[in-house]
Parts: C-alpha cells; sequence; structure tokens
C-alpha cells in the first residue's frame, strides 16, 4: 500500500531523511517511534504531498507523491494542530472539508452522520468546534481527515495533550477504524498505544530507519518496548 524507497529530505546542511525505506502493507496499523527531531513530521508531510523529498520516492496504491491531485483522494491526515475552522460547528466542519472532495450532497451528509456516530460527535454535531474539550479536538480532526473515505490515514501523534480516559477512548475509535480495513501509519511518543494498536513498528533516529518489528517481536527482544526504545533510541 505504501512503497518509500531510498527517501531524502535535506534543509539546507541538515539531513531530516536519510535514505529511508520502508514497505507498510494494506489495512495494517504501523507504528512509527522516535523521539523530538528524528524525522517523523518530515516524513508524514512528504507522505501528504506538503513537502517534496531532496530525492528519493513514494508511492501510495500505486500513485506517486509527484501527483498530488491524484494521490490526495486516496489519503487523509489528521495532524497534531487543530485542523478544523473553530467558528464553524462540528457538523459545518465537516460539510465544509467533505465539499472541497466534491462528494455529493446527499453522500456528504450520509458521511457526515456516519462519522458523527463512529467517533462519538453525534451528541455535539451543534456545537461551536472552539467549545469542544482537548479529545473531542482530536476526534473531529479525525473525521475530518476521513470525511473523504480514504484508504490510507495518516495520525500525526493524535494523543499528545489529552487526558488518560480521552486516550483510551481515541484507541477504541481507532480500533473501529482499523476494523474497516483502512491503513494507518501512527507516530507516537507513547509506548503503551504502540503495543495496544500497531501491528508492525518501526523506530526512527536521525532520519534513518533504525529497527522494524512487531511489538511482539521488539518484547521478546528486549524485554519490553521501552527497553527497545532506549537501547536502540537513547545512543
Amino acid at each position: 500500500m505504501i512503497e518509500i524507497q531510498a527517501l531524502t529530505k535535506r534543509h539546507k546542511e541538515f539531513v531530516a531523511l536519510d535514505n529511508f525505506t520502508l514497505t507498510i502493507k494494506k489495512s495494517s496499523c504501523f507504528g512509527l517511534l522516535g523521539p523530538n527531531g528524528a524525522g517523523k513530521s518530515t516524513l508524514i508531510k512528504i507522505l501528504t504531498c506538503y513537502w517534496k523529498p531532496t530525492s528519493g520516492s513514494v508511492h501510495i496504491n500505486g500513485i506517486s507523491t509527484t501527483e498530488p491531485d491524484k494521490l490526495k483522494p486516496f489519503i487523509g491526515w489528521a495532524p497534531q494542530d487543530d485542523s478544523f475552522y473553530p467558528g464553524l460547528t462540528v457538523h459545518e466542519n465537516l460539510i465544509y472539508f467533505g465539499s472541497l472532495y466534491r462528494l455529493s450532497h446527499v453522500r456528504l451528509h450520509e458521511q457526515s452522520n456516519r462519522l458523527l456516530k463512529l467517533l462519538g460527535l453525534y451528541d455535539k454535531r451543534n456545537a461551536l468546534a472552539s467549545a469542544l474539550s482537548g479529545g473531542m479536538k482530536k476526534r473531529l480532526n479525525i473525521a475530518i481527515a476521513l470525511v473523504h473515505e480514504p484508504l490510507v490515514l495518516f495520525l500525526d501523534e493524535p494523543t499528545v495533550g489529552v487526558d488518560p480516559i480521552s486516550r483510551s477512548e481515541l484507541w477504541t475509535i481507532i480500533d473501529k477504524i482499523k476494523a474497516q480495513k483502512v491503513t494507518i501509519l501512527y507516530t507516537t511518543h507513547y509506548l503503551a498505544e504502540v503495543e495496544r494498536l500497531c501491528d508492525t513498528v518501526g523506530m526512527i533516529q536521525a532520519g534513518k530507519l533504525i529497527t522494524l518489528d512487531t511489538p511482539a517481536g521488539l518484547k521478546q527482544k528486549y524485554a519490553s518496548l521501552e527497553d527497545a526504545f532506549v537501547k536502540l533510541l537513547g545512543k
């Protein structure tokens, strides 16, 4: 589903991604772990066509990121920051962003209602987005990323800054998304959610892929994910 080959991104003298190669299978949830500045956000921005790489290639569902108009209908991105208009209601945000993908009026409202129920936002559909709690805002981010029914979903640290109860509720929502066979790339600092949600884990350091394994495989080698993280990325 996602094929990344020898991807490199330079910012003048700084190398944010260094010959990065990775394959993510269809309908899987892939967790990307790494410290701040490791290259996670750079990778997401290239995968979503926000930045161009210095060299290398990316294909998603067989389409290159050099063809953003063709690719964007197949991908959704929920960034760390709020990706909605605070002065619109929850429902109005979904209708607006869905209209950018030229969904029909009927399909747009069907999809909006489905997502509001799936993500536990239906009771808040007429509330201003600005009035939502932190956890609800994260849900709205994800709903907007899913409104056009993408095949691939990029979740960039979706549980940062939310309380433990909201984090657990978001995990349940992501389980529901996984059940719909959406391919997910999930960046995070929380080892517990990688173990809970992800089929495969990659660890990135200084723009390079350090290791690639299942959570169970890493635990077998290093006793725990925390131990693996410290030994592999704490250098």
